[in-house]
């Protein structure tokens, strides 16, 4: 057993009891009968907590192969301070923290992974029986001190049948194995409540009750519950009041939800439609984010659109949600638009409002798997289509409360809630996919998380495959390792880095940063660490014939959530390249950060997996570090930023060229991202000199309305003007107006008649017919252009000079 002594120790315990008789005789009558001696406990606290063997290292291997080596805490004599792994706040760096110190245990010194040597093992067994002996006495003393002061605060009440909780009666809700506090300065907080005590429940109908609580408070009153029983018996009984009848009120409550909700089902698409969606869903997204488990969800699918059965409400808000994700990303049934959103994501926000409107009318306190399930799905889809995108950041941190709520924060390993494998391991994905919403929605919006101030006690999820456990399974099949890919390998991968990320988000989006250059630096490494200790996958293997394997997506989001963290840490020093030359560094990693944030998006673009960029914003902010930093280096600069500044343009282009492709499946319901794209863009050219400052401003919005021309001539309201005779009635199949690389599921674009313009002699772009469509051609070469009164964007519904943002010329018409 873990707590059980070497093998290679003397009994010392025999010997050390037979000299204390003769010691303490004279003691014998002030105590009473002899208290049997408490056994001296060797494994650490944690591993105890588990019940699990432990190494009695320091950190045990245990408490480091859970990845909570700070929580590898020894049991200290009583009257002392035990000694963690972890170092004291007020010690301890986030860089490079000194090794743990030495604990002292019985009479040994127990350090970090260091074997005794044969002289230490020969002097043990006399140190151990005087360390004993003293031992013995304190805490004899200790007890009998603990007992008086127990005496003297005891008070009971008025009828005299409650206690108020006292040190003596303390110590009967303190673990087992644990010492009773003696230090004459000792305060209730002191006292470690395990936190499993504050989870009750099963599956995901518990509860969690901080220690604070008024519910945990009540607990301290000994005899109150014995109290509340016999008046209830004595006095309310014989009133004959109706008690609840808790077994009928659940059975009207699984009969409501196992109902439908017929205004969700009228939002259903046709079922070719729907399966075309849930296999994008489930190809793309579901390899990263795990929130539902899919040979469940297959069955639940097959048998939902069974015309026998009931469509249930919950799985079909869970349905309309799961198609909201990936409606954009497929566009099999439509490339029309209504003003400057695509008729897909108008669809999208359709589904995602009847689902919120559905998810707040459910119950609070009988909440199962599916309405979380349900809350990261409409998160997700709310993310991918750009809905609300000011309140990303509250929503994410709600996720994080509610979560928190229900002990998803707690491991199900550790608490005494009745909870099932399957259970536990759906537990763990959702705790681990809230927890990466929130840390990417903090880092994006520049505002604290609340996961830096939780102790999240959660285990990563395994590294396993769905069809390895179902809902029937007793026991979890053992984690794959790193290096073998599954569908759940970058939640698991991905926990190695989190306390990191959430640090720096506490410094980032903290109190303005005092940080030194050289803290920076080490920061820096320890990304660089996390990035090399990823596995190497074989990124071009798909298999499974089903659904493919995409480890390059993962791959690719595991090295980004890092890369992110390296800008906006070398940013400040940017300014300061020019007076110092060590800051040069800090150009260097900047630079190449943006370079390889773009660089790995335009590998997974070329693939047709648009997952990413569709999620993140780390194309915007890639051409605008980009930008900066190329900014800041003197037009005559022969620095490795300026020389490779062609190659800058090459890539601010690549970036431009996934948002026009999001643009044209979903329309511009991002303007500021697209038009500060193109303005950086041009303000490159002017600083690199290709173009003047007049060329570069022409050229960045004939960008820009050349995108919003294209998104005219896909409306669904009939054109103002009618088409000529040249164009033809008949639909066809127009060509895809920008070259990128298709998707798996590719879109078809409809070919709609053009608004008939003048002729110019402007070059054309991108297949259109004209290149400045919204300026007459100019008679002389010496004229200005004049506006064309034919051409008017008032069927996008909305004003140019309001997605520009301030604009400094004149209004379009």
């Amino acid at each position: 057993m873990a707590d059980a002594q070497p093998t290679n120790m003397p009994p010392v315990q025999e010997e050390d009891e037979h000299e204390h008789e003769q010691d303490h005789d004279h003691e014998e009558h002030h105590q009473g009968p002899a208290r049997k001696r408490q056994r001296v406990r060797l494994s650490c606290l944690e591993c105890r907590r588990r019940k699990l063997s432990c190494s009695r290292e320091l950190p045990c291997d245990r408490c480091i192969k859970s990845g909570t080596p700070e929580r590898c805490t020894y049991e200290s004599r009583p009257g002392s301070v035990a000694v963690s792994a972890a170092i004291s706040a007020g010690e301890k760096t986030s860089f490079a923290p000194p090794p743990p110190p030495p604990l002292t245990f019985g009479s040994e010194v127990r350090r970090p992974s260091v074997n005794p040597s044969p002289v230490r093992r020969e002097v043990e067994p006399s140190l151990l029986r005087d360390a004993n002996r003293d031992h013995e006495r304190i805490r004899r003393l200790e007890l009998e001190v603990a007992q008086l002061r127990g005496t003297l605060s005891k008070q009971a009440s008025v009828d005299g049948s409650t206690v108020v909780a006292s040190p003596s009666t303390l110590k009967d809700s303190v673990k087992d194995g644990q010492s009773v506090p003696s230090n004459p300065s000792f305060t209730p907080q002191n006292v470690e409540v395990p936190e499993y005590q504050n989870l009750r429940g099963h599956d995901f109908k518990t509860k969690y009750f901080g220690p604070h609580n008024a519910w945990s408070s009540l607990q301290e009153l000994t005899g109150i519950f014995h109290f509340m029983r016999e008046t209830a018996e004595e006095w309310l009984k014989p009133l004959n009041i109706q008690k609840k009848d808790r077994r009928k009120r659940k059975e009207d409550r699984e009969k409501k939800f196992a109902e439908g909700d017929v205004v969700l089902e009228a939002l259903l698409p046709p079922k070719e439609e729907t399966d075309a969606l849930v296999a994008v869903y489930l190809d793309q997204f579901e390899q990263i984010h795990r929130i539902i488990h899919v040979p469940t969800f297959k069955a639940e699918y097959e048998a939902f659109w069974d015309p026998s059965k009931t469509k249930t409400a919950s799985f079909t808000a869970l349905l309309l949600s799961m198609i909201a994700v990936s409606c954009c990303l497929d566009m099999q049934t439509s490339s029309k638009f209504v003003g400057v959103k695509s008729s897909s994501i108008q669809m999208a926000e359709k589904w995602v409002r009847a689902c919120d409107e559905w998810y707040e009318r459910q119950s609070q306190k009988h909440r199962k798997l599916v309405h979380y399930q349900i809350a990261c799905l409409l998160f997700l889809a709310k993310r991918v289509n750009i809905i609300k995108k000011k309140r990303f950041w509250t929503t994410s941190g709600k996720l994080i409360r509610d979560g928190l709520t229900v002990g998803l924060h707690q491991d199900p390993d550790h608490v005494v809630a009745k909870i099932s494998p399957y259970m536990a391991e759906m537990r763990r994905r959702l705790w681990a996919t809230m927890v990466e919403f929130d840390v990417q929605a903090s880092f994006d919006q520049g505002l604290p998380t609340l996961l830096s101030s939780v102790h999240n006690d959660a285990d990563a999820p395994k590294n396993i495959e769905d069809d390895s456990f179902d809902e029937n399974s007793q026991d979890l099949p053992v984690s794959r390792p790193p290096n073998d890919y599954t569908s759940s390998s970058y939640q698991h991968l991905s926990r190695r880095s989190l306390a990191l990320r959430i640090d720096l988000n506490k410094i980032l989006t903290g109190p303005p940063p005092d940080l030194e250059w050289e803290q920076v630096l080490q920061y820096s490494d320890m990304i660089t660490h996390e990035i090399d200790q990823l596995p190497a996958w074989d990124l071009e293997n798909e298999k499974n014939s089903e659904f493919s394997q995409k480890p390059i997506l993962a791959h690719t989001l595991l090295h980004l959530q890092l890369r992110q963290y390296l800008i906006p840490l070398h940013q400040p020093y940017l300014k300061l390249r020019k007076f110092n030359s060590k800051y040069q560094t800090a150009e260097l990693i900047y630079y190449t950060a943006a370079r390889d944030i773009i660089l790995m998006h335009d590998r997974l673009y070329q693939k047709g997996i648009r997952t990413l960029y569709f999620l993140r914003e780390d194309t915007m902010n890639a051409v605008i570090n980009l930008c900066n930093v190329t900014l800041h280096q003197p037009k005559d600069s022969m620095s490795l930023i300026m020389t490779n500044s062609q190659e800058t343009l090459r890539l601010i282009e690549k970036c431009i060229t996934m948002k026009e492709d999001r643009v044209l499946r979903c329309g511009n319901n991002d303007p500021w991202g697209y038009s500060s794209m193109c303005a950086a863009y041009g303000l490159l050219e002017t600083h690199m000199g290709i173009k003047t400052s007049d060329a570069a401003k022409a050229s960045a919005a004939e960008r820009f309305i050349s995108l919003h021309y294209k998104l005219l001539a896909f409306q669904i309201p009939p054109y103002p003007n009618p088409p000529s005779a040249s164009h033809s009635t008949t639909p066809q199949t127009a060509q895809d107006p920008i070259s990128r690389a298709k998707s798996i599921t590719p879109f078809p674009m409809d070919a709609t008649p053009t608004i008939p313009m003048a002729n110019t002699p402007y070059p054309q772009r991108d297949g259109l017919p004209l290149s400045m469509p919204w300026l007459l051609p100019a008679t002389d070469s010496n004229q200005i252009p004049v506006p064309n009164p034919d051409f008017n964007f008032e069927m996008l519904g909305s004003d140019l000079n309001d997605l520009w943002g301030d604009w400094g010329g004149a209004d379009f018409t």
